[in-house]
């Protein structure tokens, strides 16, 4: 039941080492299927949900409302996709929404510029200029965007488990030593592992009815939960809102209990400007 998760630089064949892993594993192989589920569940345009997960982030869509549910919408199905385990999932943030679960591998695919460059060159019959400047493209752009979304550098290496220099072709050798190592004790998963991947689960499943909802989806609410538990707190300008958020809360399956805190602002009114 463990979890495989890959960050794929440009051209360095992550998502083909990952299938090809999947495979040899038995295991389901989660790509764009996230962008689908996240889409169908939450009945949005799958361009939208792509423009989030994959276009760079110019200066006005830093300020759209909408980004942030959207991303919302893709962690949540990223977490429901990957709760049952015996999974590999590729791009979309999953590495660093599994970092807090022990039996999630999380590696990171790169190889050196000239060899994606040449890669490049080939899957989409470009010359040596143009297959270059893409890739250098396509690199600053994920840079951005991950920097944006979650806050981090995601070329940092402590944020992997194992960074995995594809240089070298064909990948057999590749796909031989990651389905060896995460079928290691490391990666087994335990009663706490899994009650923490189901928390999680639960709690983006929340985040997502929040957000989806008229009265809420406005609301910037944090939520924990735990073993079915649901802990809401919110700075709002009035506790009602929470006591909303509660109510759509309540009808999320798998929720038992739902608890609140709010921090109210109050409301002033400046006066007429004069």
């Amino acid at each position: 039941m463990s979890i495989i998760a890959i960050a794929p630089t440009f051209g360095s064949e992550g998502r083909a080492i990952g299938r090809a892993l999947a495979q040899a594993l038995e295991y389901r192989f989660i790509d764009r299927e996230i962008i689908l589920k996240a889409a169908e569940e939450h009945h949005i345009q799958t361009e939208k949900l792509e423009q989030v997960d994959e276009r760079g982030l110019s200066f006005w869509e830093r300020l759209y409302e909408e980004k942030r549910k959207y991303l919302i919408f893709i962690e949540s199905a990223v977490f429901e996709l990957a709760e049952p385990g015996d999974v590999v999932i590729v791009g979309r943030g999953a590495t660093i929404l599994v970092a807090d679960i022990e039996h999630a591998l999380r590696i990171r695919t790169i190889a050196p510029s000239e060899i994606r460059v040449r890669r490049i060159m080939a899957r989409e019959n470009l010359d040596k200029r143009s297959a270059a400047a893409r890739v250098k493209t396509v690199d600053r752009e994920y840079a951005s965007r991950i920097e944006y979304l979650y806050g981090l550098d995601w070329t940092l290496p402590e944020l992997y488990d194992l960074v995995l220099n594809t240089a070298r072709e064909p990948f057999g050798w590749a796909v031989e030593a990651l389905a060896h190592l995460v079928r290691t004790e490391r990666y087994r998963p335990t009663e706490s592992s899994l009650q923490k991947m189901r928390d999680l689960t639960l709690a983006s499943q929340v985040r997502a009815a929040l957000a989806a909802d008229p009265t809420t989806g406005n609301a910037n609410i944090e939520v924990v939960a735990r073993e079915g538990s649901v802990q809401l707190k919110g700075v709002v300008f009035s506790s009602s809102m929470l006591e909303a958020a509660a109510k759509v809360a309540e009808r999320v399956p798998g929720v038992r209990t739902v608890s609140w805190e709010a921090v109210e602002i109050p409301q002033i009114y400046p006066g007429p400007m004069m």
